[in-house]
C-alpha cells in the first residue's frame, strides 16, 4: 500500500481513511499489539462518555487490546472486536465513537495473526 497515491478516490477504493494521525508507517519488525493498545487508550480517554456506545464501547475494546497486547487473547476476541466497532460506528452521537474502531479494524485485516 505504500505505492498508493494520497487522494480521496483512491483511498475510498482502497478502504483506507483519510484524516488526522490516520496513517502510519512500521516495518515488519513492529509488535502491533501495544500499538493497537495505545490507539484503544486514546479513544477511551477521549470519550465524552455522552453516548454509552462509545463510553462502554471503547472501553471494552481497550480491556480486550490490554488482553491481548499481554499475550492473553481469546478466541472470541476477533469477533467481539467486530462487533464492538460496528455498534460504535453505526450508533455513536459523534465523529470520535464512529471512527474509534477504525485502525483496530484495519489491523485485523491486514495482520490477522495479531489478533490470535
Amino acid at each position: 500500500m505504500l505505492d498508493m497515491r494520497l487522494t480521496y478516490e483512491d483511498s475510498r477504493s482502497n478502504d483506507v481513511p483519510l484524516g488526522s494521525g490516520v496513517i502510519m508507517v512500521f516495518d515488519e519488525e513492529t509488535d502491533m499489539r501495544p500499538i493497537l493498545r495505545q490507539i484503544g487508550r486514546f479513544f477511551a480517554h477521549e470519550s465524552c462518555g455522552k453516548c454509552f456506545p462509545c463510553q462502554l464501547g471503547t472501553q471494552r475494546q481497550l480491556e480486550i487490546l490490554d488482553r491481548i497486547a499481554s499475550n492473553g487473547a481469546k478466541p472470541t476476541d476477533r469477533q467481539d472486536l467486530t462487533d464492538i466497532g460496528l455498534t460504535m460506528t453505526q450508533t455513536s452521537l459523534c465523529g470520535l465513537g464512529q471512527t474509534a474502531s477504525i485502525a483496530i479494524q484495519s489491523a485485523m485485516k491486514r495482520w490477522p495473526e495479531v489478533i490470535q
